[in-house]
Formats: C-alpha cells, sequence, structure tokens
C-alpha cells in the first residue's frame, strides 16, 4: 500500500499491542486498551497505521483481524456526518486515504479480513457514493482479470458491498440515479465476467482447486445478480435474460464430485450458488412474472430438487430458499393451475413438507448442549433461516390458495403422528413433535410478535387441541423426562396462541408454567419463561388481563425459580446469558404493581446480588438492560406503596454503586445514574438533599464523567431530580454555578443541546426566582452566542420554549416578563424586540409537545398582555406576528404532540403521588427494549420516567391558556386585527380563544 507519509504520531507497536490486548480475556486489561485506542482515533491520519496494519502479512493474524475489525467500527462511529452536527469526526484527509486504499485492500487480504473490510466498504458507499466517490465503479471494473480470479473475487465482493443495501432501501429518486450510475459503466463488464466464470468452470471440471475459486466467483456474480434486479428490472437484465436464466438452470442441477466439500454441517460454494439462484428466481416471480417465461421450467427443477436433496446441515439454505420459491409461485394466483390438482398438494406435504418438518439430528444436540442459543435461534430466528421455518411457510403459502385441501392433507399427517406417540410415547416422541410444529404451521394465519397468533385458521380448534395434547404435557414437571422437547414444544404453543386461548384457559396453564420455570433443563425453563412474559402483557379492552391481584400469588414462586436459575451459573458471562429469564422477572414485578412490596426485601437482595456478580465483566446488554428495568421497577413500586422503603433501597445498592463507579465499569455507569435519580426522586421535595447524595454531586460534576456521550443523558436525568428535591439548598450552597457550567458545555454542541436545556429548564423551575435572576443574564449571553455560531432549528425550538418557561414565572405579578426583558436588554439595549422578531418568531410553530406548546402559549400570550410589552416601541409593533405565529401553532393540528412518560406521570416526592401516578401508568404493560430508546452507548430506563417540569401546571388546555393572559390585551389584539397584521383565521382563533376563557371562569 502507498500509505507512508503524514503517519500519526504513535507506533504502529503500540497500537498492535493494544489491539491485541482488546482480546485479552482480562476486562481490565481491554479496558485500558479501547481507552487507548479511543484516545488514539481522532488523530490525523490514525486510520494510516491501522490499514497497513490490516494489510500487512507479516503480522499475527488475530492483531489482522483485530485491527479490521477496529476499522470497520471506526467508519461506522465516524464516517457518516450529521447535519445536526458541526463537529468533523473524520478529517476530509483521512476520508481521501480510505477511499483511495480500500479497494485495493480488499483485493489482497484474506476472506476473513475481507468481511470486515466489506461492511466498512458499505457504509462508506451508503454515504459517499456516488456524489463523493464517483471513480469507485470505474475503479472496479477497471482492476477486473480475465486470468486473476483472486483479484476478481476481492472486486466482486467489494461491488457486492456497496451494492447490497438497495434490497431493503426504500425506493427513492437518488436510489435510482445511483442505480442507474452503476448499470450504465459494469452491465457489460459483468456479463463478460459472468460468461467467462461460466466457461472456466467447464474447462476446470476436474481441477477441484481452481473450481472452488471459480465458483465463489459464481456465488458472488448470483448475489449482484440479486443485487441489480432487486428495485427494478433494468432493460439489459431484460434483453438479456435467456442467457442468464439458462446459466442459472444450469448450476441448479448442477454435479461434480470436485464440487463437493469434506463438512456436511457448512454450505460450500455450489451449495451458496445455489440457494442464491433460488433467491434470484423468488424476486423474478414475484416481481417480474410476465417476463419470466422460465417460471413453469424451474417450478418443476425446484420441486425435483428438494425431493432429492440430502438431509445434512450444508444444504439446509438451499432448501429453504427453495421452498420460499414454492410458497411465492403458490400465492399467485396466476401459477395456482400448477397445484391446483389433489395428487399435488399430497406430494408437497408428503415429500417437501412432513421431510422438513422433522427436527434434525444438530438441533436436539443443540437443545442439550447450548440451550440459549437454541431459544434465541427458535424465538428471534436466525438470518440463513432454517428448513423447519421454510417449510412452515410454504404450508401458509398453500392455506392460502388451498385452506380446505391444505388442512385436510396435513390433518392426516398430524393425526398419524399423534397416534403413533400414544402408542408409544418414550420410542416415537419425535412424531408427535413433527405433529406439534404441524399444527401450529396450519393453525396460524396471522401472527404479530406482541400477541402471538391473531388470526387461526377457522377449521383448527386451538382451544379443544390445547385442551386434549397440550396440558397433559404441562400438569408435572417431571414428565417427559425422555423428551424435554415435548414440553418446550407444549410451552412454545401456549406462547403462539396465548391471544386465542380464553381466559380461563391461560388462567389454567399460567401456574404450571410458573412451576417450569424450575424445569431442570435450561431450554425448557426459559420457555416457560418466555411464555409468562408475554402472559403477563396481555391485554383485552384495553386492560391487561391478568392484574396484579391475579399476579400477586403466584409472584414469589416464580421469582424463587428464576433466582435457583441464576444461582446454578458458573460464571458471570453465564449468569447474564439468559435475557429471558432476567425480563421474566422484571415483568413479574411489573405486573405486581405495588402488590410487590412483601417481596421487595428479599427481590431487591437478590437482584443486587445479581448486579454485584455482573458488573465483574458485563457481557450481554439485553441481560443488564432488563436487570436495571427490574432494579428500578421493584424501587418505584415498592416505594409507591411505603415511601420508608428508600431506605433500604439505599442502604443495599449504594454500595453496589459506588463499586462501579470506581471501578469505572462503563456499560452499566448510565444506568447507575438512572437509577440514583429515580431513588433521589422519591425523598420530599423542597427539603435537605440526604448528605450521601450531597457527597456525590462533586464528582459528577468532573468533566471525565461527561465526555462519554452515553453518560451524559442520565447524568442530566440525575442532576435534574438534584434541582427538583434540593433546589433551593443547591443555589444556597453556591452548587447551580458548577451545574449552569455542564450547561455550557452542553449547548456548545448539536448533538447535546437539549440536554443542556432540559437541564437549565430544571435550574429554572426548581430554584428561588432571585437565583434565576443571577443567572439568566449569563445564560442568555451563552444562547445568544451559539444562535450566531451554529444556530440550528434544534437550537431554536429548545431556545424558544425555554424563554417561554421564563415568561411564565410568577405569572400574576408580571416577574418572569420583567426577568427576561431586562436580562436580555442587559446584554445590549434593544436586544429583546430584535431577538423575538428576527430568530423567535419564525420558531414558534416549530414547537412540538403537550406541555411545551402550552407553555409557550401562555408564556409569549402574557408577554404580549404585559405593559412592558405594549409600552415599547420596539415590541409593540410584533403583537400581531407573535399572536399570528401562535395561532399557527396552535391551529396545526397536525403537528404530533409526543406522549410521553412525562406527560403522565407526577413527582413530588410523596408516596401518594408516586402511588397515582403508577395507577395511572399504562406504558410499563408492553416495555420492550426497543422501544426505550436503547442503544449500545446508552439505553433509557423506561421504568424511571422523565421528571415533569411545567412552568404553568395550573393551566391544563393551551388555547384556554392563552386567552386567559390575552385577556387584559384585548384592544392591542383589535389595533394588531385592524391593521392587518393578523390573518383572519388567527383573529378569529384568538377572539374565540378569549371568549373561551372568559366563559370558563
Amino acid at each position: 500500500m502507498s500509505m507512508n507519509n503524514g503517519v500519526a504520531n504513535f507506533s504502529q507497536e503500540s497500537l498492535a499491542q493494544s489491539l491485541q490486548q482488546t482480546l485479552s480475556p482480562d476486562a481490565q486489561q481491554r479496558k485500558q486498551a479501547e481507552g487507548f485506542l479511543q484516545s488514539i482515533e481522532q488523530t490525523p491520519r490514525f486510520v494510516v497505521p491501522l490499514l497497513q496494519l490490516v494489510n500487512n502479512e507479516g503480522t499475527d493474524g488475530n492483531i489482522r483481524f483485530a485491527a479490521a475489525l477496529y476499522f470497520k467500527n471506526f467508519v461506522k462511529r465516524r464516517w457518516a456526518q450529521d447535519e445536526e452536527s458541526a463537529e468533523e469526526l473524520l478529517s476530509a484527509d483521512d476520508r481521501r486515504v480510505v477511499k483511495e486504499e480500500i479497494v485495493g485492500l480488499m483485493l489482497t487480504v484474506p476472506k476473513k479480513l475481507q468481511l470486515q473490510i466489506g461492511e466498512a466498504v458499505s457504509i462508506i458507499a451508503d454515504s459517499d457514493f456516488p456524489e463523493q466517490w464517483p471513480d469507485l465503479i470505474s475503479t472496479l471494473v477497471s482492476r477486473l482479470s480475465a486470468t486473476d480470479y483472486h483479484v476478481n473475487n476481492g472486486i466482486l465482493q467489494t461491488a457486492h458491498n456497496v451494492f447490497k443495501g438497495w434490497r431493503s432501501a426504500f425506493r427513492s429518486d437518488r436510489l435510482y440515479t445511483k442505480i442507474n450510475y452503476v448499470l450504465s459503466q459494469f452491465t457489460e463488464p459483468y456479463l463478460q465476467v459472468f460468461v467467462t466464470t461460466d466457461r472456466l468452470i467447464d474447462e476446470h471440471a476436474q481441477n477441484k482447486q481452481a473450481l472452488q475459486i471459480l465458483l465463489h466467483s459464481l456465488a458472488l456474480l448470483c448475489q449482484i445478480y440479486y443485487d441489480l434486479n432487486c428495485q427494478d428490472l433494468p432493460p439489459f437484465f431484460e434483453d438479456n435474460m435467456a442467457q442468464f436464466m439458462q446459466t442459472f438452470h444450469k448450476y441448479l442441477v448442477y454435479a461434480n464430485p470436485n464440487a463437493v466439500t469434506d463438512d456436511d454441517d457448512v454450505a460450500g460454494d455450489l451449495e451458496e450458488v445455489k440457494a442464491s439462484i433460488c433467491e434470484i428466481i423468488e424476486l423474478y416471480a414475484q416481481r417480474y412474472e410476465e417476463d419470466f417465461k422460465q417460471l413453469p421450467q424451474f417450478v418443476e427443477t425446484v420441486w425435483n430438487m428438494l425431493t432429492t436433496v440430502g438431509k445434512e446441515g450444508k444444504y439446509d439454505g438451499v432448501v429453504s430458499k427453495g421452498m420460499a420459491f414454492l410458497r411465492t409461485v403458490v400465492r399467485n394466483p396466476q401459477q395456482k393451475e400448477l397445484f391446483a390438482s389433489g395428487d399435488s398438494l399430497k406430494l408437497i406435504c408428503e415429500r417437501i413438507v412432513i421431510p422438513n418438518a422433522v427436527l434434525p439430528e444438530s438441533d436436539e444436540e443443540l437443545f442439550e448442549d447450548d440451550p440459549v442459543q437454541f431459544v434465541r435461534r427458535d424465538v428471534e430466528g436466525s438470518e440463513a433461516g432454517s428448513r423447519r421455518e421454510a417449510a412452515a411457510d410454504l404450508v401458509r403459502g398453500l392455506l392460502d390458495q388451498f385452506s380446505s385441501e391444505t388442512t385436510q392433507a396435513m390433518s392426516i399427517y398430524i393425526q398419524k403422528g399423534l397416534e403413533r406417540y400414544a402408542a408409544n410415547p418414550v420410542g416415537n416422541w419425535r412424531d408427535k413433535d413433527v405433529a406439534l410444529f404441524l399444527v401450529a404451521s396450519v393453525a396460524v394465519v396471522a401472527s404479530v410478535q406482541a400477541l402471538g397468533a391473531t388470526k387461526v385458521n377457522e377449521l383448527v380448534n386451538v382451544p379443544d387441541f390445547f385442551a386434549s395434547q397440550i396440558v397433559q404435557h404441562l400438569r408435572d414437571t417431571g414428565s417427559d423426562a425422555q423428551a424435554p422437547i415435548l414440553k418446550a414444544d407444549a410451552i412454545r404453543f401456549v406462547t403462539t396462541f396465548r391471544s386465542q386461548l380464553p381466559r380461563e384457559m391461560l388462567a389454567q396453564a399460567l401456574p404450571l408454567l410458573g412451576d417450569h420455570l424450575a424445569h431442570p433443563n435450561p431450554a425448557v425453563s426459559m420457555y416457560a419463561a418466555i411464555a409468562v412474559e408475554r402472559i403477563l402483557v396481555l391485554k383485552k379492552d384495553g386492560a391487561l388481563l391478568f392484574g396484579p391481584a391475579d399476579i400477586q400469588p403466584l409472584a414469589e414462586s416464580m421469582l424463587q425459580h428464576i433466582v435457583a436459575t441464576f444461582d446454578r451459573a458458573e460464571s458471570p458471562q453465564k449468569l447474564a446469558e439468559n435475557d429471558y429469564m432476567i425480563k421474566t422477572a422484571m415483568r413479574i414485578i411489573l405486573a405486581c404493581r405495588t402488590n410487590i412490596l412483601p417481596l421487595a426485601p428479599a427481590a431487591l437482595a437478590k437482584l443486587a446480588q445479581i448486579l454485584a456478580e455482573v458488573s465483574k465483566n458485563p457481557s450481554n446488554p439485553r441481560f443488564s438492560h432488563f436487570l436495571f428495568e427490574a432494579i428500578g421497577s421493584l424501587a418505584r413500586f415498592s416505594c409507591a406503596a411505603d415511601s420508608a422503603a428508600i431506605g433500604q433501597f439505599e442502604a443495599t445498592l449504594f454500595p453496589i454503586f459506588q463499586n462501579i463507579l470506581q471501578q469505572d465499569v462503563a456499560e452499566f455507569m448510565p444506568y447507575v445514574f438512572q437509577i440514583l435519580a429515580q431513588l433521589l426522586s422519591v425523598h420530599t421535595a423542597g427539603g435537605a438533599l440526604p448528605e450521601a447524595y450531597v457527597s456525590l454531586l462533586p464528582p459528577l460534576l468532573q468533566p471525565t464523567l461527561w465526555s462519554a456521550q452515553g453518560n451524559i443523558p442520565a447524568l442530566v436525568r440525575l442532576l435534574q431530580s438534584y434541582l427538583q428535591i434540593g433546589g433551593a439548598q443547591l443555589a444556597r450552597d453556591g452548587h447551580l454555578q458548577p451545574i449552569l457550567g455542564v450547561f455550557q458545555k452542553l449547548i456548545a454542541s448539536r448533538a447535546n443541546d437539549h440536554h443542556g436545556f432540559g437541564l437549565l429548564l430544571a435550574a429554572t423551575q426548581f430554584t428561588p426566582a432571585d437565583s434565576v435572576r443571577q443567572f439568566l443574564k449569563p445564560v442568555l449571553t451563552l444562547c445568544l452566542t451559539r444562535l450566531q455560531t451554529s444556530r440550528t432549528a434544534k437550537f431554536t425550538r429548545n431556545l424558544v420554549h425555554y424563554v417561554a418557561s421564563v415568561l411564565c414565572i410568577e405569572p400574576q405579578s408580571g416577574a418572569g416578563v420583567a426577568m427576561l426583558v431586562d436580562a436580555m436588554n442587559g446584554i445590549q439595549p434593544g436586544l429583546f424586540a430584535s431577538v423575538l422578531q428576527n430568530v423567535m418568531l419564525e420558531a414558534i410553530p416549530t414547537v412540538v409537545g403537550r406541555i411545551d406548546r402550552k407553555t409557550v402559549a401562555v408564556g409569549f400570550g402574557l408577554l404580549v398582555a404585559s405593559s412592558r410589552f405594549q409600552g415599547d416601541p420596539a415590541c409593540a409593533p410584533l403583537t400581531g406576528p407573535v399572536l399570528e405565529q401562535l395561532a399557527t401553532m396552535l391551529m396545526d393540528t397536525g403537528v404530533k404532540e409526543t406522549k410521553t412518560l412525562a406527560d403522565k406521570q407526577i413527582f413530588d416526592g410523596s408516596a401518594a403521588a408516586a402511588a397515582a401516578a403508577v395507577a395511572a401508568d399504562e406504558d410499563l404493560d408492553a416495555l420492550e427494549i426497543e422501544d426505550t430508546g436503547y442503544q449500545a452507548s446508552f439505553a433509557r430506563l423506561a421504568t424511571l420516567g422523565d421528571i415533569k417540569i411545567d412552568p404553568c401546571p395550573l393551566i391544563a388546555d393551551a388555547t384556554r391558556g392563552l386567552g386567559q393572559a390575552l385577556q387584559s390585551a384585548q384592544a392591542a389584539i383589535s389595533a394588531a386585527a385592524q391593521q392587518q397584521q393578523l390573518s383572519p383565521a388567527a383573529a378569529q382563533f384568538i377572539s374565540a380563544a378569549i371568549a373561551q376563557a372568559s366563559s370558563s371562569q
């Protein structure tokens, strides 16, 4: 590589050593290495030695892989430039170097490294191609070789990485411009390589080594074919379809002993080729049917292939994609006649569906050897899919066109399986496993993850089947000892059909499922945990199907069973492996609400013990998140029932939190700050801050904590709690200044300025007016400076809301209006009117959120009605424009008002208020990690919620609040209307608001 100039000022040796240490089993050593790498990655030309390490054949393979992986993640973090961010994450020079070298790198590194570098290529291309990387395709095409297929494979892999994002992209003019740009330069060379590769495969049919390279090329060519056709059928491919399809058919039936790999579990290049061809013909059957004249031939070929292919794992992808193709064809009414005969349906069921519905031996082994992986793959699916999943999808495709015929045909096989099992339960348990799988395949017409099956086949009586075939496996945890998979099947049946079973059946099943949380087989206990968790969030007519009173009698035993599972873990990693169990523990606590109080001491002790253990080496972010949600929900509902419980929570958790902070466990620190905020919020507002929190405050304000992006939202939330509970004390003891220093740091960043305003709002709301008066001028100076240097719509919108909150201070006396105008004009005479006219006016209609819009309506209404405003020659003429914008904001019902926890919760420190808040709260009933703003760096705890900051809490409705504020300014409003400063619609709206406010008094 040519990267030898301007190398960053650290040695390649130190970089290699740090990368090697990131692979260390020692968590502390890994953390130190990661910290060093993060500190130097901002150095100009950091990418040069990093890519040199990747390319250096003399470097240890593990270090090269670590370098490639770090480079990929570096590109993920720093390449895409956020339009809202002023900070340049990566210099133009570094970007140029990467784009100049990365294609050449893809051609020389081993396949294992290619995959990592290829992902980086995909990210860069998605951002820059073709506008900032116009020569990419011409560079790739120019390096294609007629003889060197090692080089060609690198080029084809690079092209696939650039194109594959199109598969899931939404149609847009930019996307089609990009595709057409590629087609204009790439299709002719692509066809030449395609034809040459086919010829060379024939010529080297007896050369095993050459054949392997060429088949890999063909697999990449097939993947690229799909990429280029996935959005629309380009004329080039339409014109050459016959040639391409003839070649595809050739390789769908291709057989050569030299192409057979020794590994029966991993797909070889030939299997990859056949799977890709099945994807291509499925795409054509689905999207380009009229042009796809070869469809009947491929249906027959795939059918025959599926009835003859082996059971080895390496063929799973081919079989799955083949069945997906048949499913797509059978769903098309135009192709219905291909499958209309009774014999056809029978043959599909007998020769394709049934054989692929059998649980593979490898899965039976996985069930015993790696139960977590077995369950995760079953519940969440796998990228490659499985034969079973494909078989079930094929059955559903048949049901779409031949519902009664398919149901009848499958019922015969189901009944035979059940009869064979009944005759010999120990020896024939696999027959029932297949039967239960087929029942689910036939019965489920539509399903969603949150509810399970939402629509079922009318010909299948799900409750009857539950009573006759399922409940027998649940009554005794000791049954099915020789076939625990049947227990898993039975539990999975309940989970799948939970929305279709009557409440009384679920009430019968729930305690039985609870008992199975203690099952000695880990997979069974995990399936039980998933079933319990899913049932606890079921609703009917908007209310939970099982309320706190239903769950409380079961909660203690279920939690004990879950705890016993964790006690059996051999290491922190093994303990954290099972996020299904900890999620169920969280859900049980949430379901009990305040009824959890009697169980809280024991639950808290165990959760704290688990936290102390997993904090030694965090390994599963999902487990960590649900663990902290469980702690947060336990604290929330226990303290809602008995505010005195806060002491026990603080005594138990503080030592563990202190250790996490001292050990700098970065993954857990944002969670710790959020739980601290929750615990602090339980204390009485306006009282003295507890001493433990006072001593913790100075360390919380240290710049090092705020340098980690993931800490910022959590730290802001914690400081808001400090201000809420002890704002006056903080102001009296001189702590406001460093807090406002944090605000200054936050608003300097486009990424964090909204957090800064959240902190400032709390300082303004929860500290005495005299304190606000003292800091208002310097704060506004900072805001105006930021407006001059880096103005954004988000910043201006937040500033408007903050200004309105100040205007709402002491509305009867007008103190807020005077405070704000004096502070701004104190910076520069006449500044307030100028900023209002040139900055804030246009931003008023952009404010969203119920409380935010109400605050803006009331605050600016109070401003316009004030004698200070009307008596100022610079401000009075703005009466009409301000009212016009306020009316525009409130009349725009299309503006999405964010409905968040903050709008519904009350945090005034009293147990009664907290109980009222949680009693009315439904957001937690369906809590999912994906819904909480979960990210690797920060995950908001839904059980915490936001502090409610409402500058005008006595006003419920924004329009009525505006009318009340304007009652004393009707003369000025009439004058503005007469001078045509108000549109007729706005004038009518304002008049109606005033009338509404007057009538309600």
